[in-house]
């Protein structure tokens, strides 16, 4: 039997339901975090907690009805619920129905998954992408946060499916490098270490704010400036980064190989250092 925890209590997951006019339903009103739990301790839990109540002050909803604490104690129920301690876990908050349709409180629906993950060769040879025909709107407050209007990325992850490809590269209206479909993009250039910045459409993700920091520990400069995509095909190396994936080496757009063609010494360096900060921040 599988638990979510949904609205304060658990439910069975196939018993699970929202209001059939909550506005996360009709409009993809609402915000989700996607968390990764080691051993059963979710990896910088407090950061997707301030970056939700970021984000629903962006949307305009109010703020989370629930505190960080409880929400600590909710994952570590619907964990030992589900018998599960590395784990995917999913926080979704909606907008709720809107106050002529009974004015409910908004959803709150947290749902632990076994871990699957990405098999490891992957690693070991590196994503392919292909550059998407879908455009990132940076002028859109909805490029800096996670809404629940997600149809862009998951069009854009499809055409890369259809084309062989791993991930998809969304650009910006203005052409330069936003992010992946499901990922962040980072590049290593004459100048050091780069990442599209928040400008430039690019979500302010977990894993690239940990890069961020550990990125000196590797004696790398870094920075978050516009990249053209351009500078990303003739990349000497480059990664994607998500709270699932980690640090993925990306060695393949659009049918030409990014540097080598194969995962680079600095990508290795960041993985490494990114792993040894996840096994200390996540050791009981």
């Amino acid at each position: 039997m599988e638990w979510v925890f949904l609205n304060g209590r658990f439910v069975e997951r196939r018993e699970a339901a929202v209001p059939a006019l909550d506005r996360g339903l009709l409009y993809g009103y609402g915000l989700f975090e996607t968390m990764r739990s080691y051993g059963g301790r979710v990896f910088r839990l407090e950061e997707h907690y301030r970056r939700l109540c970021e984000g629903a002050a962006v949307l305009d909803l109010p703020p989370p009805a629930f505190a960080l604490d409880d929400l600590r104690v909710a994952i570590d129920a619907l964990l030992r619920e589900n018998g599960l301690g590395d784990a995917y876990l999913r926080l979704t908050v909606t907008a709720g129905p809107a106050p002529d349709d009974g004015g409910a409180s908004p959803s709150v629906l947290l749902v632990a998954r076994p871990l699957s993950g990405y098999p490891p060769d992957l690693y070991q040879r590196g994503m392919a992408a292909v550059t998407s025909a879908s455009r990132r709107n940076e002028a859109s407050s909805l490029s800096r946060v996670k809404s629940l209007n997600y149809l862009d990325n998951l069009l854009a992850r499809e055409e890369a499916r259809r084309k062989g490809a791993d991930e998809a590269i969304l650009l910006n209206t203005r052409g330069l490098v936003a992010e992946g479909s499901a990922s962040n993009v980072f590049l290593i250039g004459s100048e050091g270490l780069l990442t599209p910045s928040i400008e430039s459409g690019a979500l302010p993700g977990i894993t690239r704010a940990a890069v961020l920091e550990l990125a000196p520990a590797a004696g790398l400069p870094c920075a978050e400036c516009d990249v053209e995509a351009t500078t990303l095909a003739g990349a000497a190396e480059a990664f994607l980064t998500n709270s699932i994936m980690g640090v993925m080496p990306l060695t393949r757009l659009d049918g030409q190989p990014i540097g080598s063609g194969r995962p680079g010494p600095v990508t290795g360096a960041i993985r490494r250092l990114y792993a040894r900060t996840v096994a200390r921040e996540t050791a009981r």
